[in-house]
């Protein structure tokens, strides 16, 4: 089996059964956009971490930046406030108007093209460098996504990504919850087999750590969100917050479920 097919086929059999989802009155798949917008802003200032450094190695002086599912512009508002055009491609309208709101708050112009990447890859032109952040585990089929990111990309593709799948840490959760498996993949590695495969290319790669993506406020929000992403319901949301206590961590003032998450930062020049 290929590597784009063994991708496909580990994000497949993360499918959430039928009867679960139709127990729950809210999708679990929902991504809200403030709590992206609350970690966007603790982190605002100059960017930091390893993507940030390698999309500021890799584009020139006033080069145009591309990020696709741009989210609410974590990855790409830092760095186009050095002066690089930004275009930023987004298909879900909340995270649409908080990248717009963030985007003026910061400064920053933005193109912001609506859509699923790569269908509105033919809108965007060309740019020095295309960035994409935390995406790649919702797409299965990531050969045309890859080359259409290769294809826009005059100087490099820079991508960021967990380690492994971002369910991954709610595996024992499910099992404990509804006696359900989860799959162990895909992984970064596997990523980057994909990329060699369709690609021909060898990314360079740096693996690195940081506080976990997700944080809440309190913990009457973090259950919630965990709720929805677990399929519970409400009259078992008691058991829940029981379940997930001991995982809770609490850095600066901050509720997070675990305290670390490892990525990958992976960028390769365009030949």
């Amino acid at each position: 089996m290929s590597a784009a097919a063994r991708w496909r086929a580990c994000l497949e059999a993360w499918a959430l059964p039928a009867d679960l989802l139709a127990a729950v009155p809210d999708s679990p798949y929902v991504w809200p956009a403030d709590l992206y917008r609350r970690l966007q802003r603790e982190e605002a200032g100059i960017p930091s971490g390893p993507t940030a450094r390698v999309l500021g190695e890799v584009l020139p002086e006033g080069g145009s930046l591309l990020d696709v599912g741009a989210g609410t512009g974590r990855a790409s508002l830092g760095v186009a406030a050095a002066g690089h055009p930004l275009t930023a491609v987004e298909r879900n309208p909340g995270m649409v108007a908080a990248l717009r709101a963030e985007a003026e708050a910061a400064g920053v112009e933005v193109r912001v093209i609506e859509g699923s990447w790569p269908e509105v890859a033919a809108a965007v032109g060309g740019h020095d460098v295309a960035v994409c952040a935390h995406v790649v585990y919702d797409v299965s089929d990531l050969a045309p996504f890859l080359r259409a990111l290769h294809g826009v990309a005059r100087r490099a593709v820079v991508l960021e990504a967990g380690e492994r799948h971002p369910w991954a840490g709610l595996i024992p959760y499910y099992r404990a919850l509804h006696g359900l498996e989860r799959p162990d993949g895909p992984t970064g590695g596997l990523l980057l087999d994909v990329i060699a495969e369709v690609l021909g290319v060898t990314p360079e790669v740096e693996h690195w750590s940081g506080r976990a993506r997700m944080f809440f406020t309190d913990l009457q929000e973090l259950v919630e969100f965990y709720r929805r992403r677990l399929l519970v319901p409400m009259e078992r949301r008691a058991e829940l917050a029981g379940l997930l206590a001991p995982g809770v961590v609490e850095q600066d003032g901050r509720l997070s479920l675990g305290a670390e998450q490892g990525a990958v930062t992976m960028w390769w020049q365009i030949q």
